[in-house]
């Protein structure tokens, strides 16, 4: 499938008609962590094989992109993922120099990562990219599992380490929780722990938990409409659910991809965006922040979802501000809620490190 990026398409993409009263902190792919885990955000899944996208982003044309994913794996064929990975090597070695001659900084490259099929493909990646691996900011590991997990986590201790001994550059790993032995009740819980323990090594490396709700649902052949959200669907929320309780105290979990987006041709048509809304809004409540993206459309909704309102910031602040030797409890800015230092501490700095990378609205 292929989209429209064009100059005269790209302003719809982008979102400057929010009242934002504090802005978003400048970022790239070397900020670390604490920042990088949040910017993520409306991560643009596209095929490893399109041989364009150095030249969007050294033009400008991908300037609402922030994240995006190279992929090898469902948008490629078996047949064309040689050429997938030699695509990847020219993107990355255009986007380099375009950077030594001065046409781009560092700061105007989105977080790049490719999702690998298997682990030797992360080796793949280093021996093909050599030093220029530092322009990338990682791999989406897809069907993550009890069954594959070590060879992948070894496959990338290997090449993350050879990044930072030899150029000084973190890479970052995004495991995708997404098969049959996660959805199965009975294969559950012994794949999730044993996963969370694995990662626990490379704690530091993990910048995002992400899920496959599409996955999870063609196990039962389920498919959502556009006025569902993924968990008005029991058997999924059910593994949602879970797989927050294990990964969420120690990683930001991303949402599952949304899978309706703008018909061109029928622009006027918005309960694709409606839908969206619906969902981002429940994936909040149920502890999952970011998403899937799989149209540029899609970017600005799942952008404008993440900017923290004013309220939020404030009380946030006041929080993290409190000394709980003296302090317990202390009536919200708005006047109308209550927070408490010791209960509300984690989702503080949530609400502030989001902040940090979206801003502040009105």
């Amino acid at each position: 499938m292929q989209y429209d990026y064009s100059n005269e398409n790209r302003d719809k993409y982008l979102y400057d008609n929010l009242n934002i009263v504090v802005p978003a902190e400048k970022w790239n792919k070397n900020s670390g962590k604490e920042a990088l885990q949040y910017a993520v955000g409306s991560l643009l899944y596209m095929p490893a094989s399109n041989t364009k996208i150095a030249s969007k982003i050294i033009s400008g044309e991908y300037d609402f992109i922030k994240a995006m994913v190279l992929d090898l794996e469902d948008s490629l064929g078996d047949d064309l993922v040689g050429f997938g990975q030699r695509s990847i090597v020219t993107t990355i070695s255009e986007l380099a120099d375009a950077i030594d001659n001065g046409k781009i900084t560092i700061d105007n490259i989105p977080l790049i990562f490719i999702r690998v099929r298997e682990a030797k493909h992360i080796t793949d990646t280093k021996e093909m990219l050599g030093k220029n691996i530092k322009y990338i900011t990682g791999f989406n590991i897809p069907k993550f599992d009890k069954n594959t997990c070590d060879d992948f986590i070894e496959t990338f201790k290997d090449v993350s380490k050879y990044a930072y001994d030899e150029l000084n550059t973190c890479l970052y790993i995004m495991p995708i929780i997404e098969n049959k032995n996660t959805m199965y009740r009975q294969l559950r819980m012994e794949n999730l722990l044993y996963m969370n323990e694995a990662l626990r090594g490379i704690n530091e490396s993990v910048l995002n938990i992400r899920v496959g709700g599409a996955d999870f649902c063609s196990v039962f052949g389920i498919r959502r409409g556009m006025h569902d959200d993924i968990y008005d669907i029991g058997v999924v929320r059910s593994v949602l659910n879970d797989i927050v309780n294990v990964f969420g105290k120690s990683y930001v979990v991303s949402g599952p991809v949304w899978e309706y987006f703008e018909n061109k041709d029928k622009p006027e048509d918005t309960r694709w965006k409606d839908g969206l809304k619906r969902e981002l809004y429940a994936d909040h409540l149920n502890g999952f922040l970011g998403k899937t993206v799989i149209h540029p459309s899609q970017c600005p909704v799942v952008q404008q979802s993440l900017t923290v309102d004013r309220t939020d910031y404030e009380d946030a602040m006041n929080i993290l501000g409190m000394n709980a030797n003296t302090t317990g409890v202390k009536k919200s800015t708005g006047g109308n809620r209550m927070n408490e230092v010791k209960t509300h501490t984690n989702w503080a700095r949530k609400v502030i490190g989001l902040a940090k990378m979206y801003g502040v609205k009105e």
